[in-house]
């Protein structure tokens, strides 16, 4: 049930004792609801305080009145609800106004009824029927298509339901005619049940071709049939389609035929009610003329024209009749009747040779496809297969015999077969195909002759095609190539292999580093070679043409990974020696550097390093130097102690240094420290000393010690061989200085060659004893 809530506010009194009879207004706001009746109402009031339970209100809105129902007796102040004893319809219908209210007792009596607080507010509640209407009948109607064969569809919209009158169905109806002018009587079709405004029936046309039927659609409601809308009548008609006309004149050409198509030709068909789609062809076949076989279907021709014509296959065995039926078929599916054609008898011709025959490629590196097609059959001559044969040349002009190639059994008018290129690069070869057919060798068609197909020619690899640098440090080189020649196909790729060796004899097998597309004939590549000191690595390369022929191979030279030079060789010091020289030499001999040049370093202690290179007045010979090379370096004024001294070496513009050897020696003290020329007298404690130190440091050098001719005893030795001493002495200090020469000959660092003193016969002199000391002291 709808109900109407009217909102009040603004009373008139608010904070007021009122008696019986006291009057006060309040505005009220609502909606106005036309067409319905009450059906009973309320009123609720807030912030109400009552002080007898026999009060009750009238109330008029818009000049119609009602009361309410007994309010409760309370003193305290609340919301109070009741319900309207009395009512008049106009309530409904006056919309927003003003209320005016008057106090009232239901009994005798005086004295005050109620209070109306401040923040009065309340509502008027009025519950209502709509008084009903009827439906709207549909605003469109219409059946789709307008000519059918089969069911249409009746489509309605635009209905509506009455007040109080919900759509619950629609009512349908048809009449027929026979012209579309004069109508028969509505007959009832159909109720479609829904509460839609809109709707669909599937419909049939009538049963009679050619007749015309119309429809009525009513919109019915809940209210009843008092209710129901008017009629809407379609807006157009649903026709029965009528059967088209076969064609008048269907006929066959030629009567006779051979290995060709005969063409069907037909004109005078007429279309119905519903256009012409299409004409269905049948036919059957006779071995005398007379007896026919069934009907089989043929072929569809889509067309709406009225004649026509269409090119089909006949029977091709040898003798037999062939005849057709053609039916025209409307846009509907409806066929006419069958019109017959004339008939017409295969006799027996030759085969058709292909009218088409290629190879897949005119250039090739393998096998290609000999492709035909257009071949036809003989009448009475189907097709068995096909005979083919190939000639070479090789300049495409002049051409050698034929050769008898293959027979491919088929039945249809093309084929294909995998042939090849001839097995000489640069040459060509051509083939040829006929059709054989079931007639036998008389009846074998002329031969078709393809294109020819070449055989490729490869390219031709890089004629140069070199890694640098040949020796690396960090591992990366370069690959360049260049003078690649295409063959007869385009350059497509250029593979690059790489292999390895530990002795430049024996290598890995090639495996693929990279492969560059494109057709460039040189290029370069960076790669990474090993990083195996000393290991050589190698490439090689080959181009791809288009058609997957490859080069021979081209080998780039061999590179090979840093190997850090060797360590040098080490003569002196020698492991433990002792030398008496401040500034001591060691003699050192370059070891392998893969054929690069060298420097030689050295460091004292916990030095810096010192190489040939960077100190080129420390070392003889300075700078980089070649393999094997003596090197002689001495050694910045040093103190006495034990040493210990590294020496290692560096490829030139490769900072990379080599394994280190090291070796300890001392610096001692001068022997023969208390001699003093003309001063001194020379004992055999003098020789003595001599002697140890002069082998020490021939120990130094790496030379084995002297054995000396004669001890030499204090008190026993005679004097008169102290000459012998000083020489012995001196012989093996010599060799000591020839060592040095061999490693510098001519060098700033290497050792004077003494200038002795004359030896006086007599008593040994402490001059020739002192300039021993010092010798020793400068080797």
């Amino acid at each position: 049930m709808p109900t109407m809530t009217y909102s009040l506010s603004g009373f008139s009194k608010t904070n007021t004792d009122m008696a019986a009879g006291t009057t006060f207004t309040a505005s009220a706001t609502g909606t106005p609801v036309s067409n319905a009746t009450i059906t009973s109402g309320s009123l609720y009031l807030s912030s109400l305080k009552t002080y007898s339970g026999v009060a009750y209100l009238d109330l008029s809105l818009g000049g119609a009145s009602a009361s309410t129902a007994t309010f409760s007796s309370s003193s305290t102040v609340r919301g109070e609800t009741v319900a309207l004893t009395s009512y008049s319809q106009s309530l409904l219908t006056a919309g927003s106004g003003t209320i005016t209210f008057t106090l009232r007792r239901t009994n005798t009596g005086s004295g005050n009824l109620l209070n109306i607080r401040a923040g009065l507010s309340g509502t008027l509640t009025l519950n209502y029927n709509l008084n009903y209407t009827a439906c709207k009948a549909p605003t469109s109607c219409s059946v789709s298509p307008a000519v059918s064969e089969g069911n249409a569809t009746l489509s309605w919209s635009g209905a509506s339901a009455g007040t109080a009158n919900a759509i619950s169905s629609y009512e349908v109806q048809y009449s027929e005619s026979s012209d579309g002018s004069s109508w028969g009587a509505w007959t009832a079709l159909s109720t479609v049940n829904t509460t839609s405004t809109s709707g669909s029936l599937s419909v049939a046309p009538p049963s009679t071709r050619g007749y015309y039927r119309r429809y009525q659609v009513r919109t019915r409601g809940a209210a009843g049939s008092s209710y129901y809308s008017g009629w809407k009548v379609s807006s157009n008609t649903l026709r029965r389609n009528t059967q088209a006309t076969a064609p008048s004149v269907f006929t066959v050409s030629p009567t006779v035929y051979r290995n060709q198509d005969v063409t069907l030709s037909w004109s005078g068909a007429a279309a119905g009610t519903s256009a012409i789609a299409r004409y269905d062809i049948e036919h059957c076949t006779s071995t005398d003329g007379s007896n026919w076989g069934g009907w089989t279907a043929l072929v569809s021709v889509t067309s709406s024209s009225t004649s026509g014509s269409k090119a089909v296959t006949p029977s091709q065995t040898l003798g037999v009749y062939t005849k057709y039926r053609i039916v025209a078929v409307d846009t509907l599916g409806l066929a006419s009747a069958y019109k017959e054609s004339n008939s017409t008898q295969c006799a027996i011709t030759a085969c058709g040779a292909p009218t088409a025959c290629s190879v897949s490629a005119a250039l090739a590196e393998g096998n290609v496809t000999l492709s035909w097609s257009g071949a036809t059959a003989g009448s009475g001559n189907t097709i068995t297969g096909y005979e083919i044969q190939y000639a070479d040349s090789a300049d495409n002009a002049a051409w050698g015999a034929w050769n008898a190639l293959t027979v491919v059994n088929a039945t249809s008018g093309s084929g294909n077969l995998t042939v090849s290129p001839p097995d000489g690069r640069g040459s060509y070869r051509r083939f040829q195909v006929r059709t054989r057919g079931s007639a036998g060798a008389s009846y074998y068609s002329p031969w078709k002759t393809s294109g020819s197909v070449r055989k490729n020619i490869l390219p031709q690899p890089p004629t140069v095609f070199i890694a640098l640098p040949e020796v690396y440090e960090t591992n990366r080189v370069t690959l360049s190539w260049s003078g690649v020649v295409a063959g007869t196909s385009a350059i497509t790729q250029t593979v690059v292999q790489v292999a390895t060796s530990i002795n430049g004899g024996t290598w890995s097998t090639y495996g693929l580093l990279d492969t560059v597309n494109g057709a460039n004939t040189s290029g370069s590549l960076l790669a990474t070679p090993t990083d195996t000191a000393g290991v050589l690595t190698r490439y090689r390369l080959c181009v791809v043409d288009a058609l997957g022929g490859v080069s021979a191979y081209a080998v780039s030279n061999a590179v090979r990974k840093l190997t850090p030079p060797t360590q040098p060789a080490v003569f002196a010091p020698q492991a433990g020696g002792v030398t008496y020289n401040t500034r001591p030499r060691f003699l050192l001999r370059t070891g392998d550097a893969s054929g690069l040049q060298q420097a030689v370093c050295v460091r004292t202690d916990a030095g810096v390093w010192e190489d040939s290179a960077g100190e080129p007045e420390r070392f003889s010979p300075s700078g980089y130097l070649s393999e094997n090379v003596s090197v002689v370096y001495r050694h910045p004024e040093t103190v006495m102690g034990s040493k210990t001294v590294a020496f290692r070496a560096f490829a030139q513009d490769i900072g990379v240094p080599g394994t280190e050897v090291t070796r300890s020696f001392t610096l001692a003290a001068l022997p023969l420290e208390n001699i003093t020329a003309n001063e001194t007298i020379v004992k055999a404690a003098h020789i003595q000393t001599l002697r140890t130190a002069v082998n020490a440091v021939r120990r130094y050098y790496g030379m084995t010690a002297v054995v000396w001719v004669e001890d030499v005893v204090a008190g026993k030795t005679p004097i008169r061989n102290w000459t012998f001493h000083v020489l012995e002495l001196r012989k093996a200090m010599e060799q000591i200085i020839e060592m040095i020469h061999e490693f510098a000959p001519g060098s700033a660092l290497g050792v004077p060659i003494p200038d002795w003193l004359p030896i006086a016969p007599g008593r040994p002199k402490a001059a020739v004893m002192l300039q021993l000391r010092e010798i020793l002291c400068e080797l």
